[in-house]
């Protein structure tokens, strides 16, 4: 093929999949680490396998999360799994505290329809990164496979930084009912932290 594809130059880009490394987990977390603004566009979030660590968030000022298909009884159903769970329970706290301090946002746009999931990684000179593809961050992954997601730079990150931004004005902000489904499913606590927003 020639240098371009009906009038598409192509630009740096890598195909990650499931078996090899790094995979979706490395790539992500190495770019989180490097950001300090985070936008995700996900059909849904499974809180058993998302495993950040507060170490790749800390220098993350703002991580804003949109989500097409999210339910109380699912959310609250995923909560009391982590909770039950001793290798996992600290995320549950550690997504609270997000919350609370506003470094993360999230909002859900059930009838936007975007296909695939991506996210777009910024540093203070704007967008660096964007990763397209399915979003599963524990290993092994689940099912036979394949899982493909795709890393891309530059003007593709603007591109989807810009679509990102779109979205998120017409969603609606469900960063409250979130605090309070992570808060109960919790231990109690002998103080009360006050619910964002």
């Amino acid at each position: 093929m020639g240098s371009s594809l009906l009038g598409i130059v192509p630009q740096s880009a890598a195909l990650l999949d499931d078996r090899t490394r790094p995979d979706f987990r490395d790539v992500f977390g190495t770019l989180a680490s490097q950001s300090t603004d985070i936008a995700t566009a996900v059909t849904r979030v499974r809180l058993s396998t998302m495993n950040l660590t507060e170490r790749e968030l800390e220098n993350v000022e703002c991580f804003r999360v949109l989500v097409a298909q999210m339910t109380a009884i699912q959310l609250a159903a995923e909560a009391r799994g982590l909770i039950n769970d001793p290798a996992r329970a600290p995320r549950l706290p550690f997504l609270q505290r997000m919350l609370e301090s506003g470094r993360l946002e999230v909002r859900a746009a059930p009838l936007a329809g975007w296909s695939p999931d991506f996210t777009v990684f910024s540093t203070p000179a704007g967008p660096s990164a964007v990763l397209t593809g399915f979003h599963w961050f524990e290993r092994p992954y689940p099912h036979r496979g394949p899982a493909l997601s795709s890393l891309h730079l530059a003007e593709a990150a603007r591109v989807a930084s810009r679509r990102h931004a779109k979205l998120w004005q017409t969603a609606h902000d469900i960063g409250p009912a979130v605090w309070s489904i992570l808060s109960k499913a919790q231990p109690r606590r002998t103080t009360v932290s006050a619910a964002p927003g």
